[in-house]
């Protein structure tokens, strides 16, 4: 036994890059809610690209080591202290027995990814660790972390971390307000010319009632023509709904994988992880792309974070 869990903070899961090739099964991707900071934690670390790490929401958990071993920690700043002294985001410490690490209340951002020179021991379901809470699979018996959990780790890769000059340019600059850059989905013709226009202008807020399912977004109503029932189709991560009420849903890792409402809008790859990063209070707009456009980012971004060609 390695890390015992003190208290888990709001919700701390154990989180992998995804759940893939499933989707015609029903089986949904999840994954960490924010796969470049998911994936910046393990480069830095030296680990594999689909190495499972911790991820907190909004608040972090106090954890307790019974081993030596060396921890990172990316995304959203939870102000990390080992012992009661703060340590750096995106630098490795080192740890040893009776250590104990406490993340704080982040400001900014939502989410924070705790990486680890020892593989977590956990419940592996159709080939990825990821905790799926609606089902409770994965993860630790498929739960969120609680206090008095215990998690095994093994084969120690200290020696494989990393040694950066400097990490400055790999640090994402967070925000409460966001400009995600878009396609139009197969049903955006269903809302009238007002509505398109008013969805590439208006400012929507995330709304408390928002998870890592999907954002439910509070702004202008957007007009849906009337039109026959529409027959369920496939839905992704980054997916922007709506229903016909007209309060759009920005789908997030653990969405279902079909749905029955207007697919308006399909968030570009390159901003898609910025999604796990919003917060209940946080102020969007959409940019609209081209597809060719959305390529052309995204492999600008590779160019410059070539970890993210994995994920």
């Amino acid at each position: 036994m390695s890390i015992e869990v003190v208290s888990p903070g709001l919700q701390t899961t154990i989180q992998d890059n995804g759940r893939y090739g499933w989707r015609h099964m029903g089986v949904p991707q999840s994954g960490a809610a924010d796969l470049f900071s998911f994936g910046l934690a393990n480069f830095l670390h030296g680990q594999s690209y689909d190495s499972s790490v911790l991820e907190c929401t909004l608040s972090g958990p106090r954890l307790r080591f019974l081993k030596s071993m060396q921890i990172l920690m990316t995304g959203a700043d939870m102000q990390p202290e080992i012992n009661g002294k703060q340590v750096a985001m995106f630098i490795p410490c080192k740890v040893k027995p009776g250590d104990e690490l406490t993340m704080h209340a982040c400001l900014v951002g939502c989410r924070s990814y705790i990486a680890f020179s020892e593989d977590l021991v956990c419940d592996a379901f159709m080939g990825s660790n990821s905790t799926y809470l609606p089902a409770k699979l994965g993860g630790l018996n498929g739960k969120a972390l609680e206090s008095g959990d215990v998690i095994p780790t093994a084969g120690d890769k200290t020696n494989q971390v990393r040694q950066l000059k400097s990490v400055a340019d790999l640090r994402q600059t967070f925000s409460n307000e966001w400009v995600f850059m878009a396609m139009p989905g197969p049903e955006f013709d269903l809302i009238d010319e007002a509505s398109k226009t008013l969805l590439f202008s208006a400012t929507y807020t995330v709304s408390n009632d928002s998870n890592r399912m999907g954002s439910r977004l509070v702004g202008p109503d957007l007009k849906i023509k009337k039109t026959d029932h529409m027959i369920s189709g496939p839905l992704f991560p980054g997916t922007l709904q709506c229903p016909t009420e007209g309060s759009p849903i920005l789908l997030g890792a653990d969405a279902q994988t079909l749905g029955g409402y207007p697919r308006l809008l399909q968030i570009a790859l390159v901003d898609r992880h910025l999604i796990g990063q919003l917060r209940p209070g946080d102020r969007i707009k959409f940019q609209k792309i081209s597809i060719s456009e959305a390529y052309e980012q995204l492999q600008q971004q590779a160019l410059l974070f070539p970890f993210i060609s994995n994920i």
